[in-house]
């Protein structure tokens, strides 16, 4: 993207800071009292961060390295640098690094949290300050809320539950976990942190322990106090000396004492239009709650997630520029000196990560896109950024000031915050949409003896710009309007690429799995290590003509085949043909919940009855428990009776099967070395299924949408003109069969840039 360059802030991490500690006496006796590991390093008191001395805005953004190749990781991160951000923040997700079960707490062998470590190291390679979030419950909308499957599948609790859950409570054994986790995932954390750095250096300036506590509503403050401190302690145990964080999380607001003493919470907003009546009180309560501690948003709206059958996040209302701009200048008018956007970027959830029925787009609408392109609300971060690398050493400090304001125009807000040097930054905003508002405002302080300040001002629909006043100066003619507006994106008009049309592809009904493993009832696949979220296969015997009923979780998908035939189904109910003595059947799991109860449900089916007593049955082993037999990119048919079909409106049904596969190929048009240009997959096909890019596993595919665009990450992708790139598709038929309809690689042209 050709934004102007300041080459100057990647080398200085705190462009937001000024030197000097803070020169309110109230706020420094009141933040004497919090424990700092090492407040030379690192502080904070009722306004602002103090980081090597220097007080700091933070402007940061959401980026999870697990919803992006890491290959693509400098490309998202130089974005987040020429926008003005100077802090990043990221999840850790133990499900992502833990895949597999440890043989006791004390065994970390099967952890690998070394691309954490890698990401942490880039960004500050581009200058980027880091906030951490490991958990152990993140949500995220993410698999199991990060929790693994094979936690929940060691669901025992030492005593018996007060009530509700197992996971995020004070459990003995589930706490014994948490801190295997801690003892993997902190130390890591702790190398990056700044206090391991030298005095100006980037790194981890905050850690959270908990995330959006307020809403498990089952537990009472006791338990959810004991688990807080244990992580709290887990945390230091493990090296981080940082200033630990909650977002929502209430219980930690009145601590005087003890590890959570020098723990704030946090707040997050998602309003979409309702800003002030969703923010104001919420900021104003934390503040009075907290008032040695700054306000922070750890989730400021950037966007909002895709649920399977819903809207997509760029086709949803209340996320768009001018919205994303009110809310940002709404946190800073009511005091916010720390914002995250959830997200900045929101990736993909790839392979089978996606909380159960969301899309495996994580694009959120965000600023930058899931594909990495930009548009008008990277914009208007952009213009916040770089109006922050100028003002934010300013508003960290800033004061809110009482006014009294007269305006031409209803439907207007005005607020003032005076800096430490006099400086003045008028917030004019506006919640009404449908029109642009002019109109002329007279402003007098009620604290300062200043001549009223009389200033047009223009608005767009649900607008809101800032009149900043250097000091001393009372006339707005001399002022200037901020945030200015970001320069165009400088996009190609000619020369982009034609949608490469796939008209053919290879067909076969997936070949049924030989090797299968008895379940008794009472058994679930975890108790033979099965945890991910792929189709399993089952098999039950039976006498010809009976009905046997398949328990599964409510929506859960499960369908049976006997002699090739697929047999119809009431509340997964299903009965044997007069000829077959055998069931085959195929499980799909539409995700595992990323919070609730939902968490800590198993995996499969849990039961196989027939008139009302459980029976005995099968699960397949190996590869073949999950139906991936042909996801590699050098797949040939050796296996199975593959055909060459049409892909088309009109395309036949696939023969009755529990799973069919499709192999497609296409090579792209040679690369314009002078422009960027994403490409996506559109799809149109009827089942559900999984997405695989030469080897790669894009995600799932769901018959009810509402996503069929589907990002094809470049360095996944064989770029060479003529060079073949191959997509593997499987799809269970869910009501009308399994049919491919439409298939074409398209140019992503509304983020084409010049480069």
């Amino acid at each position: 993207m050709k934004f102007f360059q300041l080459s100057v802030f990647l080398a200085l991490p705190v462009f937001f800071a000024m030197n000097g500690r803070c020169a309110d006496v109230n706020s420094v006796t009141a933040s004497a009292s919090r424990p700092f590991a090492q407040p030379d390093r690192i502080h904070y008191d009722g306004q602002c961060l103090t980081i090597d001395g220097k007080d700091v805005f933070i402007y940061s953004g959401a980026f999870h390295y697990f919803r992006c190749p890491k290959e693509l990781w400098p490309e998202r991160f130089q974005k987040i640098k020429d926008a003005g951000f100077n802090c990043v923040e990221t999840y850790a997700a133990w499900n992502w690094s833990e895949r597999e079960m440890p043989a006791s707490t004390n065994d970390f062998s099967k952890v690998n949290v070394s691309d954490l470590d890698e990401w942490l190291t880039m960004a500050e390679e581009f200058g980027l300050y880091t906030i951490v979030r490991p958990g152990p419950y993140i949500c995220a909308e993410w698999d199991g809320g990060g929790y693994p499957q094979w936690l929940v599948a060691l669901k025992k609790p030492a005593v018996p539950l007060r009530q509700g859950e197992w996971l995020r409570t004070d459990d003995p054994v589930y706490l014994a976990w948490c801190k295997h986790w801690y003892d993997a995932v902190c130390p890591v954390i702790a190398r990056h942190q700044v206090t391991r750095k030298a005095p100006g250096q980037p790194g981890v300036i905050l850690v959270q322990i908990e995330n959006e506590y307020n809403y498990v509503k089952d537990q009472p403050d006791e338990v959810k106090i004991n688990q807080l401190t244990v992580l709290a302690d887990d945390a230091k145990a493990g090296g981080v000396d940082v200033p630990l964080i909650t977002c929502l999380t209430k219980q930690i607001r009145g601590v005087t004492n003890g590890p959570l003493r020098g723990a704030f919470d946090c707040l997050n907003f998602y309003p979409r239009w309702n800003i002030a009546k969703g923010m104001r009180g919420a900021m104003a309560s934390l503040h009075k709650q907290q008032p040695d501690a700054p306000l922070m948003t750890t989730e400021l709206q950037g966007g909002w997630f895709s649920k399977v059958g819903g809207k997509l996040s760029e086709q949803q209302d209340g996320v768009t520029a001018e919205q994303i701009q009110n809310i940002t200048l709404f946190a800073i008018q009511n005091g916010d000196t720390l914002m995250n956007y959830y997200m900045l970027f929101g990736g993909a959830n790839y392979d089978d990560w996606a909380a159960r029925d969301l899309t495996t787009s994580y694009d959120y609408n965000a600023p930058i896109r899931e594909s990495g392109g930009v548009g008008d609300r990277y914009q208007r971060v952009w213009a916040i950024g770089h109006m922050l690398q100028e003002h934010g050493v300013k508003l960290a400090r800033a004061e809110t000031v009482a006014i009294e304001t007269q305006s031409t125009s209803t439907n207007v807000e005005f607020a003032e915050r005076r800096a430490m040097d006099g400086s003045r930054y008028i917030f004019v905003r506006t919640e009404k949409r449908g029109a642009t508002i002019n109109g002329t405002a007279h402003l007098t302080e009620k604290e300062y003896a200043t001549n009223e300040l009389v200033f047009d001002y223009q608005l767009e629909s649900f607008g809101s710009k800032i009149l900043y006043l250097p000091p001393g100066v009372n006339d707005a003619k001399a002022g200037e309007w901020l945030p200015k507006s970001a320069p165009p994106i400088q996009r190609p008009t000619a020369g982009l690429p034609s949608p490469v049309s796939i008209t053919e592809a290879q067909r076969s009904s997936d070949v049924l799995p030989s090797e299968w493993t008895p379940l008794n009832p009472g058994q679930k696949v975890e108790d033979f290590g099965v945890y991910d979220r792929h189709f399993i296969y089952y098999r039950v015997a039976a006498t010809p003509g009976d009905s046997f009923i398949a328990s599964v979780e409510r929506n859960d998908g499960v369908i049976a085949l006997a002699n090739d035939t697929l047999l119809a189904s009431q509340s997964d109910k299903f009965t044997l043909p007069d000829d077959a003595d055998e069931a085959y059947l195929l499980f799909e799991n539409r995700g595992q919940a990323n919070g609730g109860p939902g968490m800590e449900r198993l995996n499969g089916i849990s039961s196989i009855s027939i008139g009302g007593t459980n029976v005995p049955f099968e699960f397949a082993t190996g590869e073949r428990a999950r139906g991936i037999q042909f996801s590699a990119a050098d797949v040939t048919p050796q296996t199975g009776d593959w055909k060459s079909v049409e892909i088309s409106t009109n395309a036949s049904l696939a023969p009755a099967a529990l799973l069919t596969w499709y192999r497609l190929t296409f090579a792209l048009p040679e690369k314009n070395p002078t422009m960027w240009l994403p490409w996506q997959l559109h799809l149109e096909a009827g089942g559900n299924g999984f997405l695989y890019l030469n080897g790669h596993c894009l995600g799932r595919y769901w018959q009810a949408g509402p996503q069929r665009d589907f990002y094809l990450p470049e360095c996944w992708l064989n770029s060479s003109p003529g060079q073949p790139n191959v997509i593997a598709l499987d799809l269970r038929p869910v009501n009308k069969g399994v049919t491919l309809q439409c298939a074409v690689v398209e140019p992503m042209v509304q983020f084409a840039e010049n480069r």
